[in-house]
């Protein structure tokens, strides 16, 4: 079973007229379109809250390309636009392929081989922040789609196919997707959705490692961010503890979290998602995992070991911070907070968790506050959409296997999910395990072959919907 905890690197995923070409560095006569693209669009510093500059070249390249576009809001903290074949004032059904302008911040400069923002194109890829999540598959898009661009002048295709660009995903999309949700969803008329979330690694299959399976994310785990408060009025100095004091109450408390039985849920993406994998897998390995309804007794005690993979089939509770108000050693807090980073799987009720860590807390004293709170949605269904993004990743990547997964992390495809639009996540490259750790790391890069590989699966999708 360890072979499966790669599974989630697959969800580990997850350019402007006034910049010169002397900003796409190391570059020659060789280097392709879309890696000079992608360069000049991570030449933009868009971390989360200053997306307009970046948006703007990328929606004036996208006019450049033939394409119609609608800018939704241009504030400089939530710039958001569609790039469309027709106007969306038509009201055509309409194909939407979704991507992000923001990125995170870049951490330390020196750890980098190359500045973050310089979008070095050097040994085969592009260097920088966003050249995988999420400025690198925007590119692709936009090339693909202004591909139809003229001959959509000329002919009535049956559907709108719509470049939407949005900012805050990285923050929990609350300057982006949820306000198209919220504002813009009629207008847009979606019949469906592409987003990010999984890709393509080899090794995920025991008796055939070389070749290369792809993820493609039918449902998201949601967050749910808490803060845990505590006061208790007691004696102040080190030297003469009381019987109980915050401290000491929040640690028993968070160790009674740490400490609880896991809950497995096995829902029917997660049967679905094994039983393809055990589809491309041979052996008595592939027959398990085929009908792992009947096997869940043996792969247990395995699945437990894989932090990943358990992941998939529990609600996860992680404490990252935990805080007391500024004082000398030996004074004792009166207050402590913490902070949980919870990831529900889907159908699992907010109200419902919450009375489960009261129970398993066991504290009355301590008062739980929502900081942020995921959109619940139903899982996306195996229906003739996924089977053209299966298709297009397929006559990209020849012999390819294709599983649907369900992700432990949160995108903005669920805010429209939760609308009843199918929405599938795929960032269709295939990366090793090192680059998939870059993301959100220092050295994040993309091979220059992948973003061809990838506008060719985009340019198949997209024939798929125009050609009927």
């Amino acid at each position: 079973m360890k072979k499966i905890r790669t599974i989630l690197l697959l969800s580990a995923a997850i350019i402007a007229a006034t910049h010169t070409a002397s900003s796409i560095t190391g570059t020659d006569d060789s280097v392709s379109y879309s890696a000079e693209l992608l360069s000049r669009y991570i030449s933009y510093e868009s971390v989360t809250g200053n997306e307009r500059e970046a948006g703007e070249f990328l929606s004036d390249l996208a006019r450049e390309k033939g394409l119609i576009v609608e800018i939704l809001t241009d504030e400089i903290d939530r710039y958001n636009f569609t790039a469309s074949l027709y106007p969306l004032e038509l009201g055509k059904p309409n194909i939407i392929l979704l991507n992000h302008i923001d990125v995170v911040p870049p951490g330390d400069f020196a750890e980098w081989k190359h500045p973050p923002f310089s979008g070095k194109i050097e040994d085969g890829f592009v260097w920088g922040r966003g050249a995988i999540d999420n400025k690198g598959m925007a590119v692709m898009q936009l090339l693909a789609l202004s591909e139809f661009a003229e001959k959509a002048s000329q002919v009535d295709y049956p559907f709108n196919v719509t470049i939407l660009s949005v900012s805050g995903e990285e923050t929990g999309g609350h300057t982006g997707s949820r306000i198209i949700v919220s504002d813009y969803l009629e207008m847009l008329n979606p019949v469906v959705l592409y987003g990010e979330g999984g890709s393509g690694l080899p090794g995920l299959l025991a008796g055939n490692p070389e070749k290369m399976v792809f993820g493609i994310s039918v449902a998201h785990k949601r967050t749910l961010w808490l803060r845990l408060a505590i006061n208790s009025e007691t004696s102040g100095h080190g030297a003469v503890p009381p019987d109980a004091y915050a401290v000491q109450e929040k640690i028993n408390a968070l160790n009674n979290l740490y400490g609880r039985k896991k809950g497995v849920y096995f829902s029917e993406t997660t049967y679905n998602m094994f039983r393809e994998l055990g589809k491309l897998e041979s052996g008595f390995r592939g027959f398990a995992l085929r009908n792992i309804r009947f096997f869940k007794p043996l792969v247990m005690p395995s699945i437990r070991k894989e932090e990943i993979v358990y992941s998939l089939v529990t609600n996860t509770i992680t404490v990252t911070a935990v805080n007391t108000p500024p004082g000398p050693p030996n004074q004792i807090p009166q207050s402590v907070t913490a902070v949980l980073d919870c990831r529900l799987l889907p159908g699992i009720e907010t109200e419902d968790f919450l009375k489960k860590i009261e129970r398993i807390m066991d504290n009355e004293g301590i008062i739980i506050e929502v900081i942020n709170e995921g959109v619940m949605a139903n899982p996306s269904p195996l229906n003739d959409h996924y089977q053209k993004i299966e298709k297009a990743i397929k006559e990209a990547y020849h012999s390819s296997g294709v599983i649907p997964v369900i992700m432990p992390a949160s995108n903005d495809n669920n805010f429209f999910r939760a609308k009843g639009v199918p929405s599938y996540g795929i960032l269709p490259v295939f990366l090793e395990t090192e680059l998939l750790e870059s993301i959100h790391n220092v050295n994040e890069r993309i091979p220059v072959e992948m973003l061809d590989r990838g506008t060719d699966a985009y340019l198949s999708l997209i024939r798929q919907y125009l050609y009927k």
